[in-house]
Formats: C-alpha cells, structure tokens, sequence
C-alpha cells in the first residue's frame, strides 16, 4: 500500500489527478480502495484517480517512465503551443460555458492592461491541459539552498500575490510571482518553490485555474483587497 501511496502521488499531475498506469503491479492495485478510505486518494475510478490535497507537495515529483515529458522538457500549462489550436469560436464556446465567478476571473485576465496578453495565451492557459515538469536529479539539494538564502519567502510570497492583484485585477502566474520577487531560479525549481509554499500553506489557489495565487492559511493578517460589498479574503471560488 505504501509503494502504491508513492507511486501514484510522484506520478499525478499538479492538479492532482492522475491515470492508473497499466503497467500498475496487481499487488498494488488491491490496495487502492484502502488509500481512498484512509484518506490518501479523493476519488479513485477505473482509470483515474485524485489525490487528496493534504499530499498536494508530492504531486508530480517523477514523470512516469512512458510519459512523453520523460524525453524532453514540457511547458509548465499545456502540452505545447503547438498541440494548441486557437479559434475565436472555442474560446467563446469555452467561456460561456464556465461558471459566472470563472467568467469575471478570465475577463480581469483579459482586460488586464499591465499584462496586455495576446487572447491565444490566454486562452492556451485556460483551456490547456497542466503537464508537470519532469523530475531534475538533485533538485532537492538546490531548493535547500535556494530555502537558506530566502528565509521570508512564506510571507514575501503571500504580500507579493495582494500587492500584484490590487494593480493588475487578477492574481499572478508562478513566473510573475518569482519574476516580481527576484527569485531568478530555473523554470523546475520555480514549480518546485510554488509547490512548497502551496503545501506550507503560505499561498493558495485554485488548480488548475490560472493566475489565481493569494495569500494561505499560515499568511496571518496578509488578505486580498476586499471585493465591492465584500469583506477582504483569502479565498475565491470557482465552483458552479
């Protein structure tokens, strides 16, 4: 059971989810009901699982073997610009079809004057798929370093997210967020940094939404800017 733990959490996605590999030894394939009740897994189905939050920092650490990702490194979004295919008519498709609160979390993005994104990368982080990075041998060791040297990083994180909502409308990406703090460290490691603060409860967001970084449980006193007639917050819902 604990060799299934580790291998479906080193292989989900970073929004959690997952697909039973084949290749799945049967021994361990008896034990995953056992790891929905305990908690470990959120919902398991013939072919797919999700992990529970609580596991969130484990996710994606080791690509499976037969990923095309293993070969060659993958955007942190989508499977590439060029598996994307814009059309004005799918995007609009896409967004009337979201919720409202989703609907008036792209249209910031869109209207968003400091960013000023073409529509297609936009619509690409949107409506793409996450595909984790591949796992980088020793980068560990490089974020224990890196950790050193930015002991505040918990809370300059969380002050960032609300200072860059209240000019730009909308919460930043994991690159405008390491950009803005000066943390110029390798696209892995940057995954990795964000991945860590999420599980340390110092930002949270809503997978895989984009641009939707805010301050965490553990960031005390650090609160998104209050919408009209709404008091200040740290969370915002998606959800139908």
């Amino acid at each position: 059971m604990r060799l299934s733990a580790l291998f479906l959490a080193a292989y989900a996605a970073g929004d959690l989810s997952g697909r039973l590999p084949e290749d799945l030894p049967e021994a361990c394939r008896k034990t995953l009901p056992e790891l929905l009740d305990k908690g470990f897994l959120a919902s398991l189905g013939d072919s797919q699982y999700r992990l529970s939050p609580a596991v969130r920092h484990l996710a994606g650490l080791l690509p499976h073997p037969s990923a095309p990702s293993q070969a060659s490194p993958s955007p942190t979004r989508a499977a590439g610009a060029e598996a994307f295919e814009f059309s004005e008519q799918s995007w609009e498709r896409w967004k009337s079809a979201a919720s409202p609160a989703l609907q008036r979390h792209v249209a910031a993005v869109e209207a968003c004057r400091v960013c000023a994104l073409p529509t297609e990368r936009v619509a690409m982080a949107f409506m793409g798929q996450p595909t984790p990075l591949p796992y980088q041998k020793g980068l560990t060791t490089a974020y224990a370093a890196w950790k050193e040297a930015h002991r505040d990083r918990g809370p300059e994180a969380a002050r960032f997210t609300v200072a860059f909502r209240k000019e730009h409308g909308h919460g930043p990406s994991y690159n405008q967020l390491c950009d803005g703090l000066g943390w110029t460290v390798p696209r892995h490691l940057r995954s990795f940094i964000i991945r860590r603060l999420r599980a340390n409860e110092w930002l949270t967001d809503t997978s895989p939404v984009p641009w939707t970084l805010r301050p965490g449980a553990a960031a005390q006193g650090i609160a998104l800017p209050p919408r009209a007639g709404a008091p200040a917050t740290v969370a915002t819902s998606f959800s139908g």
